[in-house]
């Protein structure tokens, strides 16, 4: 009995930690779609769109995670945060590495890479409180490195 019990756990969390980022990015961040775009930025020349992806809203909307809520409720990290990076062309532009440095409005800071996905790079972040967020991000395109900053605002629910 405990020896099921315990496969069953491990297999439910492998298929969250799969299955779940995939979902995000796969249902949420049409880059072609300027509606659902959080912030835009020009940044030497290139596009860079930005998407902040509620995580307890999304699961709410996918179907089959009725039965994940135990699980759900454990996750530390509120959002998916995504960037698009584009040429002047409005091609997607492969980057080396992207990585966010986001200050809360207590002034603690994290750092998070991202990863490629979905023809953007994401990764998920905590914006626990509500107020204004500084969102720093660096993306490495070889010998290139671009730089963006802006604020994004979680207002009190």
């Amino acid at each position: 009995m405990k020896k099921q019990t315990i496969t069953i756990l491990i297999t439910a969390m492998i298929c969250t930690v799969m299955f779940i980022p995939a979902a995000l990015a796969d249902s949420c961040c049409a880059s072609e779609n300027a509606t659902q775009i959080d912030h835009k930025s020009e940044v030497d020349g290139y596009h860079l769109e930005y998407k902040f992806i509620d995580m307890m809203e999304k699961m709410k909307d996918m179907k089959g995670m009725e039965g994940m809520g135990g699980q759900m409720g454990s996750m530390t990290a509120t959002h998916h945060l995504m960037v698009f990076i584009k040429n002047a062309q409005g091609e997607i532009v492969a980057a080396d590495k992207v990585g966010y440095l986001i200050t809360g409005p207590d002034g603690k800071e994290q750092k998070v890479m991202a990863m490629g996905m979905s023809g953007g790079y994401g990764a998920d972040i905590n914006l626990p409180l509500p107020g204004e967020y500084t969102v720093k991000t660096k993306a490495v395109m070889g010998d290139q490195t671009l730089m963006d900053s802006f604020t994004y605002t979680i207002k009190q629910p």
